[in-house]
């Protein structure tokens, strides 16, 4: 696959040929930036990573997964064997991820190179190189970025089918993707209705291609089907996630005129958050939208209806609470949106016409840039000089805790932070430790002082810290819990020894009570 053209003698060329191969560059380095540190898994990735090791492959296909987790059985297969093959690291269990990131830019740029001119071209590249989400979930044990690849494919498929004459293997091919695609990310089914709907109208007056894409369609429900009553719906009606997603604001009110309001706040996550894009509504919408008239003047509505469908889709079942408008999960929708802002650029750049041409649509491309795409500066900053993702790394603690423990120390582990314990505590000669669960007391911070007071005096105590909140210490005031409990240890214990990670937000105190 073309990524980019041979760099000709043409100077502009040249640049603009350059620009994508430096664009596509700084895509991969800050991906790296992020996968390289093999930070610990915790949370949700951890999660994932327990159903992984204490099942099958057979029991992952056929078995919701525990602790509140969903993911698509075609991802959880491959990093199962790759589990198998080369144990589970940190590495390994993001390879997937990592791969499926790499892999969308540079299909993206192919993408946007089939779909815009050179200014919306660099314009959505840099838009979804930078993109902090994109990065971030490019190297986490989840299937977010699968999820970018997948909808990447089907697009590109769907292109091939406006542009040259289909046959019977195209449609076979088509159907093919349209089931793994399934298997491998769930809100595929969104841009996999997109596209039938689309070439259901292409095809109208050809009775045999009609015929084969209805067929795609009736195999894809099928198989989706299958899927929903086998792993989905457990997952869809977990009163757990269900709950979770509702306290964001997930999904769409019913009626939708009871809360107008979510509507904006629904496209501010995507556009702002989600996207990482800056400016307002007020901006960007009219972009999106000038992308999508683009599109319609140039007589390529089946982008127009292929880009938006989705996201219509999303939202509408949303309402259902069967799949959440929020966050993760619609970072698939980050291409569609990302073409037509590019196609929205084009459009403002082919719009310019005052003398000197050139030199207007070079000044409007860069305030479209600073306006828009400012979020470059921090982002970089983030991934490759703070590092600041790095921040709740509990790796290097337990590995302190591993050279300065003794035999008959004990663990007091903050409440966040017993399932990361639990897991690496072999990798780092802890296992043979007893340790203390400590009790979420985020309401009345005194109760920490009881729990405190109840451990044993004159041992030594290693307490561990991440993921730190506030408690209540009295009406209206609220303390950092580990600082809180720090400073009681301060007052009735003698410390020994501490340990800090990068951003000092993980840490380990070895003390002994008075």
């Amino acid at each position: 696959m073309q990524i980019i053209k041979s760099l000709g003698n043409n100077p502009k060329e040249r640049i603009f040929q350059i620009a994508i191969i430096v664009i596509l560059a700084f895509g991969i380095i800050l991906r790296a930036a992020k996968y390289l540190p093999a930070w610990s898994v915790r949370g949700d990735e951890l999660a994932v990573t327990l159903n992984l090791l204490s099942r099958s492959a057979i029991e992952l296909v056929t078995r919701p997964l525990d602790n509140d987790q969903a993911a698509p059985f075609g991802f959880l297969l491959i990093v199962k064997a790759l589990i198998t093959i080369f144990g589970h690291s940190e590495y390994v269990l993001r390879l997937p991820a990592f791969v499926a990131g790499i892999v969308s830019l540079i299909l993206m740029q192919n993408l946007l190179a089939k779909t815009c001119g050179k200014y919306g071209n660099l314009f959505a590249l840099l838009a979804f190189a930078f993109g902090n989400y994109l990065i971030y979930y490019s190297a986490e044990l989840k299937q977010y970025s699968t999820d970018v690849l997948v909808c990447l494919i089907l697009l590109l498929v769907f292109h091939q089918h406006l542009t040259r004459e289909t046959t019977a293997k195209d449609f076979t091919v088509l159907t093919a993707l349209g089931i793994f695609a399934l298997c491998f990310s769930y809100p595929a089914l969104f841009v996999l209705i997109g596209i039938g709907i689309t070439l259901l109208m292409v095809y109208w007056r050809n009775k045999q291609k009609l015929l084969w894409t209805v067929l795609a369609g009736v195999i894809w429900a099928g198989t989706f089907l299958i899927l929903y009553f086998l792993l989905l719906r457990h997952q869809t009606n977990s009163p757990y996630l269900v709950t979770f997603w509702d306290n964001l604001l997930s999904f769409m009110p019913m009626p939708p005129w009871r809360d107008i309001a979510w509507f904006p706040k629904a496209l501010t996550g995507l556009f702002f958050i989600v996207a990482g894009l800056s400016s307002h509504l007020v901006l960007l919408i009219p972009l999106y939208l000038l992308g999508l008239w683009a599109f319609w003047k140039e007589q390529n509505w089946h982008w127009v209806l292929v880009l938006i469908i989705p996201i219509g889709l999303n939202v509408l079942v949303s309402g259902f609470q069967k799949y959440p408008f929020h966050g993760r999960l619609i970072l698939y929708l980050l291409p569609l949106v990302i073409i037509a802002l590019g196609k929205g650029v084009d459009y403002i750049i082919h719009s310019i016409h005052l003398p000197p041409r050139r030199v207007w649509t070079n000044i409007t491309f860069i305030v479209l840039i600073i306006l828009v795409l400012n979020p470059i500066v921090p982002t970089t900053n983030s991934y490759l000089v703070t590092r600041s993702y790095l921040q709740e790394d509990l790796k290097s603690v337990f590995a302190f805790m591993g050279e300065n423990h003794q035999d008959g120390d004990l663990v007091y582990l903050y409440h966040f932070v017993g399932s990361e314990f639990v897991y690496y505590a072999p990798s780092y000669h802890l296992d043979e430790l007893s340790y203390v669960m400590g009790q979420n007391n985020t309401t009345n911070a005194k109760k920490y002082q009881t729990e405190i007071s109840s451990l044993p005096r004159g041992q030594r105590i290693w307490f561990v810290f991440s993921y730190v909140v506030k408690t209540k210490v009295r009406k209206g005031e609220r303390q950092n819990e580990r600082e809180y409990i720090l400073n009681y240890l301060e007052e009735n214990g003698i410390r020994l020894e501490e340990f800090y990670s990068i951003n000092n937000l993980s840490s380990a105190h070895l003390f002994i009570l008075k």
